[in-house]
């Protein structure tokens, strides 16, 4: 030691920063932030033990000596409470005040302004709460010519309310110190993804916890050491936690950490509640314990403590400790009307009759529809199977979730045991609108058809009583909305699933109103009504990501109908990718007949358009199978539909004759949906087949009812494949007749993929009719329009020259609108001018006009010069 370091009895290590470890990760990012931060005057780094502050001032420190910045080093917990100035002094090395015990700090201060340097540094580390008195002066005299930077574990209480004011404080917590995936893997930089992803969810980045653990491993992969580590069961993270984190902290403080360890997620109140600081300390300290205790991003004012805290915390809890916070909450949590939380920790304290009568008091069955039912069953996940079987409600329960989950036959056969036992039992009772809630629920799964007398009774009811329980009104219309779609009555249905959606909506359910957009989104596919469709699927995917985002199959059932309205307006890719994704989730899960016909004809259809017959008919076996496994008819009927569709496109005639086959005769039909499918692919099969009179017959009558009926998709269809009847029976005018109809049906609503669909057969009939009477024959917008239904290509992607012109003749008709006359033309498309003149020719007979500028102003109209290719470009010569 020299004189000044016995006189304070300080060690020089005091003045200069600690030797820096081998291994240390070299922190740019944040030194630039403190080289930025001390253009201001005071920064603050703040965080716990472990949080590598120490380091990062002493890499600071190097920074600015390089940078020829003068900068002292003080570690204050040397310090203690020896006076501030002399030691001060010594950090900059002026030896003489040093020495002297009296020397003030103003004066101190003045000689380090007086430095001929712009700005001059103080870092401080090590600063507790002790060092207030002695910086609190400093702070009052600091000349805008220093800065200082504080590293310290808790908030040393110092007043700078006039540094933030005046925007001269920065400040660095444990969010900035965390380490990042990228620095964390390069300490671990021979972990697996897996083990790395592991390391940082229960490290949060921690940087002594991820070099403890990584230190604990030495190399190795040894599951089972990963696993005490990723825990905090390994010793040294346990010893760390003790030894520098929870030592660190008051009493109080502990005993906050140690609830909130115990309850896992839990809002401020009931933390400071049970840890008995409600009236001793103010509840918004609790975030003076970030990052031990951490506010939860999806929950306002809820907290969590940091994993491997949490884990070391609970091993040190007695057992009846730990019942006893468990039981106070499950109690606290009920009085709030937080049920889940309240099941959920009564089963922790093991009072699992408490569990069942919150269940049973939050209305049971009803919780699923204003909870969702992954809540409903993570409830009952919590309960022993004996309490569930006691209890004639948690059954009723029980049986519901089989029912959401997929497993229809068994949940069946739940209600059917305790309908038995509710009548041979007056004590079991059970509550009568439950039990036809679950039972009607069945039915839509098990597709039972809705008798007349049915739909009449629920009408009724909804007529013959002022009804005040909107739970009620929102299931008759919900109800109604399902049996008037499997109808076709599609007008009513949307009626009702518009009603039963406001009804949810003034309960605040977020679940119900999910499964009631979905309802909405198919009644509007059916009507041909893609825009609506698409946006109250969105709407039900928005919402259920927002509010039940852990219910992956609801988020599936939600996007079906998206992708059936992006299919039919030919982004084939986009709704094949999307049904890829949903459609095993909703086959695994729940679903009911027409979301599974939806869904699988679209992807079927998307596969036919993308890879062919093959990969198609393997999505209609994979239908077949759910259809089977379900116990559902009609889906195998939808399937048998299908399959007669895409072998007819195909050009297996055989095949699809023999698979129509197994379609039903007269009065065999479960719904018309159905038989009318069936007579478009019937009738598509007899036109490929040559019997054009035959499939004339069969669509004739159909096409009208469907515009009665409101069902827009299958009634478009039908026209199209009327149309191909009429050309290929010769009546070109009614086939002309019914393609304009049926193109001024689809315009609306961008209906593009039925015509696509249709193939070469289609694109036959429209050139033939436009050779024999012209594009000005055709309302511009309808010309428009099939022009870009020929130009689309299998993936949904525009191919040049399959529009109603071809890419030579587009060509020739880009330079005639650009004014270039036909010695030019050839000239520029390397083709002799006899054969431009042939084009011309061509393109007046396909447009039905007999003069250049008539010509282009048709085609502008119509779009087709956006098509043309660029004048000269892309050819070769004498490509034609």
């Amino acid at each position: 030691m020299n004189s000044t370091d016995k006189r304070w009895g300080l060690a020089s290590e005091a003045f200069r920063p600690p030797r820096r470890m081998p291994d240390i990760i070299e922190r740019r990012s944040l030194i630039e932030r403190l080289r930025s931060a001390v253009e201001g005057q005071i920064v603050r780094v703040l965080a716990p033990a472990g949080y590598g502050k120490t380091e990062l001032l002493a890499a600071f420190y190097q920074t600015l000596r390089m940078d020829g910045v003068p900068v002292g080093w003080l570690d204050m917990a040397r310090l203690g409470r020896k006076p501030l100035a002399p030691a001060l002094a010594a950090a900059f090395g002026f030896a003489d005040m040093a020495a002297d015990a009296e020397i003030s700090l103003d004066t101190v201060i003045e000689a380090i302004a007086a430095i001929p340097a712009q700005r001059s540094v103080v870092l401080l580390d090590g600063v507790a709460p002790v060092h207030g008195p002695l910086l609190g002066p400093l702070l009052e005299m600091l000349p805008d010519r220093i800065s200082l930077v504080m590293a310290s574990r808790h908030d040393p209480g110092i007043p700078i309310s006039r540094f933030r004011i005046r925007g001269l404080l920065s400040d660095l917590g444990p969010a900035d110190l965390a380490f990042t995936m990228a620095e964390t893997r390069r300490l671990a930089a021979h972990w697996s993804p897996g083990d790395l992803d592991r390391l940082c969810k229960a490290t949060l980045g921690w940087p002594a916890l991820v070099r403890l653990a990584v230190l604990s491993l030495s190399g190795r992969r040894d599951e089972r050491e990963m696993e005490r580590v990723c825990s905090g069961a390994h010793p040294d993270i346990r010893s760390f936690v003790r030894e520098e984190v929870l030592a660190g902290t008051g009493p109080r403080d502990a005993t906050i950490l140690s609830v909130a360890a115990c309850l896992g997620e839990a809002p401020r109140l009931l933390i400071c509640e049970l840890a008995g600081a409600a009236d001793g300390r103010s509840p918004e300290k609790l975030d003076d314990l970030v990052p031990a205790l951490l506010p939860l991003d999806e929950r306002a004012d809820w907290f969590a403590c940091h994993p491997m805290m949490r884990a070391v915390l609970r091993i040190d809890l007695a057992a009846e400790e730990t019942r006893q916070l468990h039981s106070q909450a499950a109690a606290w949590f009920a009085g709030q009307g937080l049920i889940e939380k309240a099941v959920l920790h009564a089963g922790h304290a093991g009072d699992f009759g408490f569990a069942a009568h919150t269940i049973q008091a939050a209305g049971g069955v009803d919780l699923f529809l204003r909870a969702g039912y992954k809540v409903l069953r993570r409830l009952l996940d919590g309960l022993p199977t004996e309490v569930i079987e006691a209890s004639p409600g948690l059954r009723l329960c029980a049986a519901l979730v089989l029912a959401k989950e997929g497993r229809i036959l068994a949940a069946r056969e739940a209600m059917d045991e305790l309908k038995a036992l509710a009548r041979d039992d007056r004590q079991a009772e059970l509550p009568e609108h439950v039990v036809v809630h679950i039972d009607s629920l069945l039915d839509i799964y098990e597709d039972r058809r809705f008798e007349p007398e049915q739909i009449e009774w629920l009408e009724n009811r909804l007529r013959s009583q002022r009804l005040r329980d909107t739970w009620e009104l929102g299931w008759l219309h919900n109800h109604l909305c399902i049996a008037h779609t499997r109808q076709g009555a599609l007008r009513r249905a949307r009626l009702h699933a518009l009603k039963a959606l406001e009804c949810y909506r003034s309960e605040g359910t977020p679940y119900a109103q999910a499964f009631m957009l979905v309802h909405l989104a198919l009644v509007n596919l059916m009507g041909g009504r893609l825009a609506a469709a698409a946006h109250f699927s969105r709407q039900a995917e928005d919402l259920a990501r927002r509010t039940q985002g852990h219910d992956e199959t609801l988020l599936a059932i939600a996007r079906i109908p998206l992708a059936e309205a992006l299919y039919r307006q030919g982004h084939v890719r986009a709704a094949d990718s999307i049904l890829e994704e949903c459609l095993p989730l909703v086959a695994a899960g729940e679903g009911w007949v027409d979301l599974y016909a939806r869904g699988f004809v679209s992807w079927a259809r998307c596969r036919f358009r993308l890879k062919g017959l093959d990969e198609a008919l393997r999505i209609t076996d994979r239908a077949a199978r759910v259809a089977e496994d379900r116990r559902l008819p009609r889906l195998d009927l939808v399937v048998t539909i299908l399959r007669v569709e895409l072998l007819t496109l195909a050009g297996a005639l055989g095949a699809a004759e023999q698979a129509a086959r197994a379609l039903p005769g007269e009065g065999g039909w479960p719904t018309r949906r159905e038989m009318r499918d069936a007579q478009v692919a019937l009738a598509r099969l007899r036109l490929q087949q040559g019997e054009s009179d035959e499939a004339r017959r069969l669509l004739l009558d159909l096409v009208s009812h469907t515009q009665d009926d409101d069902d827009a998709l299958t009634g478009l269809s039908a026209r199209i494949v009327l149309a191909e009847a009429c050309h290929a029976g010769h009546d070109p005018a009614a086939g002309m007749e019914t393609l304009i109809e049926a193109a001024s049906l689809a315009l609306e609503h961008d209906l593009v993929e039925p015509f696509v669909a249709e193939g070469e057969s289609f694109r036959d009939l429209v050139r033939a009719l436009m050779r024999r009477s012209g594009l000005a024959t055709f309302p511009s917008d309808i010309a428009a329009f099939l022009n870009r239904v020929l130009a689309l290509g299998g993936g949904g992607l525009e191919r040049p020259g399959l529009g109603l012109l071809s890419e030579r003749e587009l060509g020739v008709l880009a330079l005639m609108a650009a004014g270039h006359r036909n010695k030019q033309i050839a000239r520029d498309l390397g083709i002799t001018e006899a054969t431009v003149k042939f084009h011309i020719k061509n393109l007046f007979a396909k447009l039905g006009v007999s003069r250049r500028a008539v010509a282009v102003s048709l085609a502008s109209a119509m779009g087709l010069l956006e098509q043309s290719p660029t004048p000269g470009g892309g050819h070769k010569r004498g490509e034609l």
